[in-house]
């Protein structure tokens, strides 16, 4: 086998505007995207940096491949690889050097031939990340993307992730989410906006489960607090992120995972299925973020 890496975008100054890109036509492994900038008084911290990258889209002829907000990426990021993105510079000195890379999967391994996007034609596979002008904490910003293209891979299916915004359904208690029907479920990822605080036990999302064709399947039924302790099969709690390290920024993050040996054995098949729905028992009236993960036979 053979791999092709080469550089997409170099030094682009980070601007409120889309970089939109063609990507090559071999199949494609994954990208790197790497943006780095100055702090501006003190530590720019990882909200602030990811704050900045707006979306990740990848779309094949109008239809979307990977569509994700920076936030989501970033624990996609953490489930896939076990480990945090690299975030370098972790000095609170004004105009220190900070810099935060992200990988765009195409696969749940990296460098995998029978798991990753294949080959297309030209520009029928087109890159946009959308950002926005760095300011008060941190400046001099610039956007490097990198893209791996492995040669002759005659991949079997690929991995689409997908972002749902959950709208706060107006009370607290059971919210059903239709999923997609077609593909294999890797996982579902839910970003909450609430976890317990002073006082509260209260999750936003205080438990989940599926459900296929209105039976449980799965995960019949599990407590937001379990669920966080899943974290622990995939990354050490309280990865430092800043010199003083506040909240681990998966606390935020739950996850129903189909993949958790990471073999394939559990994936949840939807083919043929009349309905799929995730039941979302809300501990809090709020919109939830869902990081849909799927693998699509080629």
């Amino acid at each position: 086998m053979e791999f092709i890496r080469s550089n997409l975008v170099k030094n682009h100054t980070t601007a409120t505007a889309t970089i939109e890109k063609d990507l090559p036509t071999n199949p494609i492994s994954h990208l790197i995207l790497s943006m780095d900038a100055w702090n501006t008084t003190d530590e720019a911290t990882l909200a602030e940096i990811l704050a900045f990258i707006n979306t990740i889209e990848i779309t094949q002829a109008g239809k979307t491949v990977v569509n994700l907000e920076s936030e989501d990426l970033y624990h996609l990021n953490r489930y896939l690889y076990g480990h945090s993105p690299m975030l370098a510079g972790k000095i609170a000195t004004d105009n220190a050097f900070r810099n935060l890379c992200l990988i765009i999967p195409m696969g749940r391994r990296p460098f995998d031939p029978e798991e990753c996007f294949p080959a297309t034609k030209k520009g029928e596979l087109t890159l946009r990340v959308n950002t926005t002008t760095p300011a008060t904490s941190a400046d001099n910003s610039t956007i490097n993307i990198d893209c791996v293209e492995l040669v002759g891979a005659s991949p079997t299916a690929f991995m689409k992730s997908t972002l749902m915004t959950v709208i706060a359904p107006g009370a607290t208690g059971d919210n059903d989410v239709e999923l997609p029907i077609g593909n294999e479920i890797i996982c579902v990822q839910l970003r909450c906006t609430s976890t317990p605080a002073d006082s509260t036990h209260t999750f936003g999302v205080a438990g989940a489960k599926i459900l296929v064709d209105n039976k449980e399947y799965g995960y019949a039924s599990a407590q937001a607090q379990c669920l966080q302790g899943d974290q622990g099969l995939l990354i050490d709690n309280q990865h430092s992120t800043i010199a003083a390290q506040g909240i681990d920024p998966g606390e935020l993050v739950l996850r129903m995972d189909f993949d958790p040996a990471k073999n394939g054995l559990y994936l949840l098949n939807t083919a043929g299925k009349s309905s799929v729905k995730a039941r979302l028992t809300m501990g809090v009236n709020e919109a939830t973020k869902m990081t849909l993960l799927e693998r699509v036979a080629v």
